[in-house]
């Protein structure tokens, strides 16, 4: 999983109480599955939770969440642009002292990992994320019903509205 890395790169470069005391920032993982994606590979997909922990930080808390909004609107930027995962981010804040903070981070994160076999060994890469965009949608679609290996019937095509 390269994801977590990332957001820690991003953190440390952005804060830089996290440079000088990395302890602060820790990263789990939880909630995790692997989804297959394909019969003809060993290829899958990492869905996880990122739980972010940052402990006793003196700064306001907007400090840490600008940072990770831009992590996520290039990491998984679907949380970012899709309506219905706007609100999947969580968070829990504890006031310390009235001087720092305990706050706690959930971000749900995939990651696609693409692996071929070459002979008699693998080679495993991470895939790109698909890019979206605000005006990210299909303007042409066909969908069809497949009978058979050779028959398969268009039962909808948006160019003819048929």
């Amino acid at each position: 999983m390269i994801k977590p890395d990332r957001l820690r790169e991003r953190l440390t470069q952005t804060i830089e109480l996290f440079d000088i005391n990395p302890e602060k920032l820790v990263l789990q993982f939880d909630n995790g599955t692997i989804k297959c994606v394909s019969d003809k590979s060993p290829s899958f997909e990492y869905h996880y939770d990122l739980l972010v922990s940052v402990i006793d930080f003196p700064l306001h808390p907007d400090v840490l969440f600008v940072p990770v909004i831009e992590f996520v609107r290039t990491e998984q930027d679907e949380l970012v642009l899709n309506p219905t995962k706007t609100e999947k981010i969580k968070f829990d804040i504890i006031r310390n002292n009235n001087k720092t903070y305990d706050i706690y981070i959930s971000i749900p994160l995939t990651e696609r990992v693409i692996a071929k076999t070459d002979g008699n060994s693998y080679q495993i890469y991470h895939g790109n994320e698909p890019k979206m965009t605000e005006n990210n949608y299909i303007n042409k679609l066909k969908v069809y019903l497949r009978h058979s290996d050779e028959y398969k019937e268009l039962i909808f095509d948006s160019e003819t509205q048929s």
